[in-house]
């Protein structure tokens, strides 16, 4: 959420009058048709367009309709401040500043901070004190604006209603792929992930906890999206697909991720021999066409889904939008909701 208030003292009627504007052009925009795609003499509604091309227009919209909301909050901290500041009989920059001031972060605040996120922080606690200070500054801001905000609500009954967002459902394969689960599920949760990638190697417990929590209502099914340009991850899909034939599949996953740190050195062969696979069954497997068929079919259905980072996961169709929150609470609220409808 961007900041509402500078630290200078804007005038509020400029303020206002530019804050209303805006959110006019933006209402107005609401009237505006779907797009429509016009191609050698065919024509395409949004709804008929490839998957991928649905998913960016999508994305557009949640964004359209988050920097409206952005512009509302503004104009309403704004307005909330003034007359607040004329009933208590204070300046407008006064009671900004009792309001939505942050104090200067400590030396003891940076250093945390910096010993925290080090690995990735270019440059020393010295080099970079500046920009942590400023980066802790603003957060605190937007911590206090959030606050500020729910107290507005509370006081005022503050509320915007945007215009609800189509629910986009896309048609993803899954017959031939490995599936957990009850395969009559009421929702299917699909996830392309990559075996060299720290993320989905974490999200693997948070997903087990899901099929824990939701029991016969979920099925979880896997696809491969190996995107690592060392090539490592892909040999090792490749190999569970030939692990799979020897209904092994599940626990070749398992092992693939956690020896995620040493794929590098670790060949598909070691894993599966580890395993106590039938080596010259999966050596076999190998060197056919099959698992490298299958592979490059889950990544070329992941492309076209709009599929550009992993792991990428889907709820009845459903893409679950890409977030800095917590993961398994917003595959769990998509699954409540279908759960709900259904």
């Amino acid at each position: 959420m961007s900041n509402a208030l500078s630290s200078s003292d804007t005038p509020f009627r400029r303020t206002l009058k530019w804050s209303v504007g805006i959110s006019a052009a933006l209402l107005l925009n609401t009237a505006i048709a779907a797009p429509v795609l016009h191609y050698q003499g065919q024509t395409f509604e949004q709804q008929e367009l490839p998957s991928s091309i649905q998913v960016g227009l999508h994305q557009l919209e949640q964004e359209h309709n988050e920097k409206r909301q952005q512009v509302f909050d503004n104009y309403i901290v704004n307005r909330y401040v003034q007359d607040e500041s004329e009933r208590q009989g204070k300046t407008f920059k006064q009671l900004q500043q009792e309001l939505l001031s942050a104090p200067t972060p400590s030396q003891q605040q940076i250093e945390a901070f910096y010993n925290a996120n080090k690995a990735r922080i270019p440059g020393t606690l010295q080099q970079m004190q500046g920009e942590i200070t400023n980066y802790l500054r603003n957060q605190t801001m937007q911590q206090q604006q959030q606050q500020l905000l729910a107290r507005i609500t509370q006081e005022k009954g503050y509320q915007v209603e945007l215009p609800a967002l189509p629910t986009l459902r896309l048609p993803i394969k899954l017959d031939g792929y490995p599936t957990k689960g009850n395969p009559n599920a009421k929702v299917t949760l699909v996830e392309f992930a990559d075996y060299q990638c720290p993320h989905c190697k974490d999200a693997g417990p948070q997903v087990k906890k899901l099929l824990e929590k939701y029991g016969d209502q979920v099925r979880l099914v896997f696809r491969d999206f190996p995107i690592n340009q060392s090539g490592i991850s892909k040999k090792v899909a490749e190999a569970a697909v030939c692990a799979d034939q020897q209904s092994m599949y599940w626990p070749y996953h398992e092992l693939a991720f956690s020896r995620q740190s040493y794929l590098k050195s670790v060949t598909p062969a070691m894993l599966a021999d580890e395993l106590g696979l039938d080596m010259k069954a999966f050596n076999a497997c190998l060197k056919t066409d099959k698992p490298q068929a299958a592979v490059a079919a889950s990544q070329t259905e992941a492309r076209e889904l709009g599929v550009t980072s992993t792991p990428s996961f889907f709820v009845n169709g459903r893409p679950l939008p890409h977030g800095h929150g917590d993961l398994a609470s917003q595959i769990s609220a998509l699954i409540d909701e279908e759960l709900k409808a259904n």
